[in-house]
């Protein structure tokens, strides 16, 4: 039996865990073309910093699924506590590194190393009573929305006053008291510990040979790319949309020039983000009525209908009014495939589970920017928006016929019996 009180304390303290890591995470985002400079690079200053910031997703994707064996095995409190302590001593060594290889090759260290989010959310799902699951999961996934708010501006604010060397100390710093926060705080009921006999590629062949778990994985990958999909291209394409009303007013009266282009590209990006802040936790109260195979399919269709529109408009505030509207329809996606995954696996697969869901996601973080890129290049940024707004659509109408085609009642994926 799961003791209620402990899950709720578990999820408050994981909320500010979460918070305090995804701070963490993207602390170093303002900064790192910057830093990269100041390390000796002057050539192809940008391909270095996309690669310098890619290197850590691409070791997450591949290494996230092995994190997540173990976690099945030893526990997720465990797993939580090493990926804090490691990526920590990760931030120590980057504040003292001397060259951009040494950049490159602790970010890929850091990325290899992490676990902490995916680790919390398998804690969630595996010791809080089945009736409270989504909404928990949800409301944990506006934690790491407000880290990743918070850190790029956290991390600008702290490299003007103390200097980027500094700004990566204090981030160790933080992570530490997130880690030591769960050390004291959270208590795990270990379901499952020592069964977890399979290795990595027979979970992954698991996982893709499913139905519903492949339909959960690519859900999370295109949600992914799509929001990452304006990173190489919203800088340059912001700058050609007019600037009126309140939106002038608020930048010249913050900056004294209404030409404020970082500024407003920053805050559009940050706006689904902010929403599944906003609407995340009332989501999870729609997928417990309607369930949540269906709120998944329908997040995904409406948030494709509204990034269509997008490559028709001529005004940042236009921009910005139907990029919020699609971040209210994106905050449904994430609690759905974490609820659904919760519900479609075995408490002893959990770990693995999300562990190859969350590679999905940072294969997704890596395929979006790189797509976007491309595409813009073709094509023109307007096309960016046609192309992952179709992918969304497309996507929305398989899911549904893959999730709606699972029988109820299904013997879960992983169980021990069906893996001895």
């Amino acid at each position: 039996m799961i003791d209620s009180a402990q899950a709720k304390r578990n999820l408050y303290i994981l909320w500010i865990g979460n918070f305090l890591a995804a701070c963490s995470f993207s602390l170093v985002m303002p900064f790192l073309p910057q830093f990269i400079q100041q390390l000796g690079v002057h050539d192809n200053l940008y391909a270095w910093s996309g690669w310098t910031f890619a290197i850590s997703f691409v070791a997450s994707a591949i290494m996230s699924p092995i994190w997540g064996n173990l976690a099945d095995r030893y526990g997720r409190k465990p797993m939580i506590i090493r990926s804090g302590i490691c990526i920590a001593v990760v931030y120590l060594l980057m504040s003292v590194v001397q060259s951009p290889i040494q950049l490159f090759f602790l970010r890929m260290l850091n990325g290899a190393l992490s676990g902490f989010i995916p680790s919390s959310i398998a804690l969630i799902a595996t010791n809080t009573p089945e009736d409270r699951v989504g909404r928990y999961l949800a409301i944990t996934a506006t934690s790491m929305a407000a880290g990743n708010i918070m850190g790029p501006m956290f991390g600008g604010t702290l490299a003007e006053l103390f200097g980027i060397r500094t700004s990566m100390l204090i981030g160790a710093v933080v992570l530490f008291a997130a880690t030591a926060l769960v050390w004291v705080g959270v208590r795990e009921r270990i379901l499952g510990a020592g069964k977890a006999k399979t290795s990595p590629i027979q979970d992954l062949k698991l996982a893709v040979n499913n139905r519903t778990l492949l339909a959960l994985m690519i859900s999370a990958m295109l949600i992914n790319a799509s929001i990452q999909s304006l990173e190489p291209i919203l800088t340059n394409f912001v700058p050609t949309l007019r600037q009126e009303g309140a939106l002038v007013w608020l930048t010249q009266t913050i900056f004294g020039r209404s030409d404020a282009h970082t500024f407003i590209a920053g805050f559009i990006f940050s706006l689904p983000a902010v929403a599944m802040l906003l609407v995340g936790p009332r989501w999870a109260r729609v997928g417990e009525r309607i369930s949540f195979p269906k709120l998944l399919a329908i997040g995904l269709a409406l948030a494709g209908v509204m990034v269509l529109p997008q490559s028709l408009a001529q005004t940042a505030g236009a921009l910005i009014v139907l990029r919020f509207i699609y971040g209210i329809f994106t905050a449904a996606v994430m609690p759905s495939v974490n609820a659904t995954l919760a519900a479609t696996v075995h408490p002893s697969f959990r770990g693995r589970a999300y562990g190859i869901n969350q590679s999905a996601m940072f294969v997704g973080n890596v395929l979006g920017p790189t797509l976007g890129g491309y595409v813009a290049d073709w094509w023109g940024p307007r096309a960016v928006f046609l192309l992952t707004g179709t992918m969304l659509l497309i996507a929305a109408t398989w899911v549904y016929r893959e999730l709606a085609s699972r029988t109820p009642g299904a013997a879960l994926v992983g169980a021990p019996e069906a893996s001895a």
